[in-house]
């Protein structure tokens, strides 16, 4: 053939040629998604600053329009039967989006949000811990730790939850349970305080265990009671964390692997999650014209663009109402010529729907294990919200002076009222009380 080709090499050349594109495709795809949303993928944590913005915006499959806030682009199926999904206003706790919201699912890294939640709360953040040997090398993602370096738990709670490290969940569990396993004792404690039925846990980091699971809803309420304590908010919603060196580790660079951060309008937290049994999943939390959202996508492979979907549906469809402020009086009670007034821990938003009229009724629980004297502003209980007998949401109430006697309480489980909030054109026209045996401090007219 002299100089010239044979058919037979021109067909091996454009096999060879295929054959590199394909494999260049794989690999890319593969990387890609691991660095994307594979927690359990072992990566760099030392990032350079730099390198979050590309990061956060290097998403593929993610649905620009809709995640800049505008209406979502053409909704894509992006779930299933196993997928479920849930949006909730973090102080109401209103559910406003939902699928499959009770289905047990695993929830993988989606973890951390409980891990931290128990560590805030129990644990010194500027103690120093001496990392053990149990911390080191645990399967999955991870912040590299080594055995005996010394850490404060605040740094181990930002590479938790900002680098989703596997080690960092076991060093924090040993440092405020003692023990992985009573870690997650008290971890199954704090679901039962929340009076959740679908979530048990068996571990602080979220990898494979049939007895470790969730539900949307669940976790929806979880990282909604997370976000209320201002250190985790904080946290969770850090895009860059530096890690400064001692003498016995190096300086770290923690970028968050979020994206929502970077591409949602308003997005502050909270965290990713992704195993091979659990599919992907992501809690996302998004605050706009003064409404607090929280969203849950379990095993659902678009989880970006689903979550940013379902909260365009939230904030288009509904209007916050504010119906509380913190520290608003909701009763006074008055014994023995001594007045005792009772509030809101926190602000009341009750998300509603253009014409939605809701009527609720209105009463008190105590908490059972009350011991006193109390100080003042302890919790005492809650002020329950319900809808022709159905439980709406809940609110946390605390005493504005001291207490010695709790008798002064127990008058409060007698007492209830009603309101009814409507709004018209995008204007609240009605937020009042009326007359029952209690509540009636809190009427208010709001236009």
């Amino acid at each position: 053939m002299g100089k010239y080709f044979s058919i037979k090499s021109v067909f091996k050349i454009i096999f060879i040629i295929i054959a590199i594109i394909l494999t260049s495709y794989i690999i890319f795809s593969f990387s890609d998604a691991l660095n994307i949303t594979n927690d359990n993928y072992v990566s760099n944590s030392g990032l350079d600053n730099s390198n979050w913005q590309n990061n956060a915006l290097g998403d593929r499959d993610f649905n620009q329009n809709s995640a800049k806030g505008g209406k979502a682009g053409e909704e894509v199926s992006y779930i299933n039967k196993s997928s479920a999904m849930a949006v909730v206003e973090a102080s109401t706790m209103r559910v406003l989006v939902e699928h499959n919201k009770d289905v047990r699912l695993e929830m993988a890294s989606t973890t951390k949000i409980m891990t931290a939640l128990v560590v805030i709360e129990n644990d010194d953040l500027d103690k120093e811990f001496t990392i053990p040997d149990e911390a080191v090398g645990v399967e999955g993602s991870s912040i590299y730790l080594k055995s005996k370096e010394i850490w404060t738990i605040r740094d181990l709670l930002y590479g938790l939850m900002l680098r989703s490290g596997n080690d960092a969940a076991t060093a924090l569990a040993i440092s405020t349970g003692g023990s992985v396993e009573h870690f997650v004792e008290m971890m199954n404690d704090r679901v039962k305080q929340l009076g959740l039925t679908n979530t048990h846990f068996e571990n602080p980091h979220g990898l494979h265990s049939d007895e470790h699971y969730t539900s949307a809803y669940d976790l929806a309420i979880i990282s909604a009671v997370a976000m209320q304590n201002p250190i985790f908010k904080e946290v969770a919603g850090c895009k860059m964390y530096t890690v400064q060196a001692n003498s016995s580790h190096p300086t770290y660079y923690f970028a968050n692997k979020n994206k929502m951060l970077g591409i949602y309008d308003g997005a502050n937290g909270i965290k990713t999650g992704y195993t091979k049994d659990s599919g992907r999943c992501l809690v996302t939390a998004a605050e706009r014209n003064g409404m607090q959202l929280i969203g849950v996508v379990l095993n659902v492979y678009d989880h970006y663009n689903a979550s940013a979907i379902n909260f365009d549906k939230a904030f288009e469809n509904y209007l916050p109402v504010s119906i509380g402020k913190k520290g608003d009086t909701l009763e006074t009670l008055n014994i023995e010529e001594k007045n005792y007034n009772l509030a809101l821990q926190n602000d009341l938003v009750l998300p509603l729907k253009e014409g939605e009229i809701v009527g609720i009724k209105c009463c008190f629980e105590i908490n059972e294990d009350l011991q006193a004297p109390l100080n003042a502003n302890s919790i005492i209980g809650k002020m329950l919200f319900y809808d022709d007998n159905r439980l709406l949401f809940s609110a946390n109430i605390v005493n504005m002076e001291a207490i010695d006697d709790l008798g002064v309480l127990r008058k409060l489980s007698a007492y209830s009222g009603e309101m009814r909030i409507s709004v018209e054109n995008g204007e609240i026209k009605q937020i009042f009380s009326v007359d029952g045996s209690g509540v009636t401090a809190w009427s208010r007219q709001t236009h």
